[in-house]
């Protein structure tokens, strides 16, 4: 695949991801973006724009009345979907395809699409959608020449997110395995771990630990984290208690009668201290 095309014009987040995805495989690709037909048909590939949707002819847009299908939770593909699907194996295991999949890419296909994923009663949240869509030249400074070199800025804006993620992934995947051993040697209350790793995944979905300890490295601290219900939330299956909310130095040491707690967040879910041992105690005491 030498030369693909997508739609002129206003960029979005899925014809932008849609494109980093073919530039990590093809690095050397080259992009043209039109809505000419005659120029459609002499590229290797369409992507989010020709009406038209067959892998056998490089055809990826999902404008057309049928659309391109959906995943099995109902969420439809946009071209981002659709590239990271049929090309996305190139770059990493089925594994990681699908993770990567559900965090990052099947929320940037449904608001292309028009689909909601989520409710809100007082704030927005500020989604990788409204990230790209804000590099468009703004009004009234909007001409082609600048919306195709600030598309470019922004494929290069998502190539280092997609390598990040891919990489998060990839360690996520290698920790599993050393997070099972340790929850299977845990006491099913609380686990500790030496070093940081992500443990978060795990951790929810295969256990029933209320708290995790782990020892900072660069900062020399022990962090005592609790865990939350799911992985969106930032509900607890139980909460540091109530009155170390906030406290820091000697007013926690106090309360807490552990001589080197040093800070609980006032929200209840982390809190850190210099020891092992001190922040053991402060999980022991949390449980009661």
């Amino acid at each position: 695949m030498e030369k693909i095309a997508v739609h002129s014009g206003h960029f979005h987040a899925d014809d932008v991801f849609a494109v980093a995805i073919l530039r990590l495989i093809y690095p050397k690709i080259k992009v043209i973006r039109t809505r000419d037909e005659n120029k459609l048909k002499k590229v290797d590939a369409r992507i989010d724009v020709g009406f038209k949707y067959d892998p056998k002819t490089n055809d990826f847009d999902h404008h057309q009345k049928e659309g391109a299908g959906k995943r099995a939770n109902g969420i439809p593909y946009a071209s981002a979907g659709l590239i990271w699907k049929h090309f996305g194996t190139k770059l990493v295991s089925e594994e990681v395809l699908n993770y990567i999949d559900e965090r990052v890419i099947q929320f940037i296909d449904a608001a292309d699409n028009g689909v909601s994923t989520y409710t809100f009663e007082e704030v927005k949240p500020y989604t990788i959608s409204d990230f790209v869509s804000d590099l468009n030249p703004q009004w009234p400074n909007q001409t082609d020449k600048l919306f195709d070199k600030y598309f470019n800025e922004a494929v290069s804006i998502v190539i280092r997110l997609l390598k990040i993620e891919i990489e998060g992934v990839d360690n996520s995947i290698k920790a599993k395995e050393k997070i099972r051993n340790e929850i299977r040697k845990s006491n099913g209350k609380y686990l500790v771990l030496s070093e940081y790793m992500p443990w978060k995944k795990v951790v929810i979905e295969e256990s029933n630990l209320k708290f995790v300890i782990f020892h900072d490295k660069l900062e020399d601290q022990w962090r005592v984290c609790a865990v939350p219900v799911s992985l969106n939330t930032f509900e607890n299956r139980k909460n540091l208690p109530r009155e170390w909310g906030g406290l820091a130095g000697a007013d926690l040491q106090r309360v807490t009668k552990v001589k080197d707690a040093q800070f609980c967040h006032k929200n209840l879910f982390i809190a850190v201290v210099s020891s092992k041992k001190g922040a053991i105690e402060l999980v022991e005491l949390a449980l009661k």
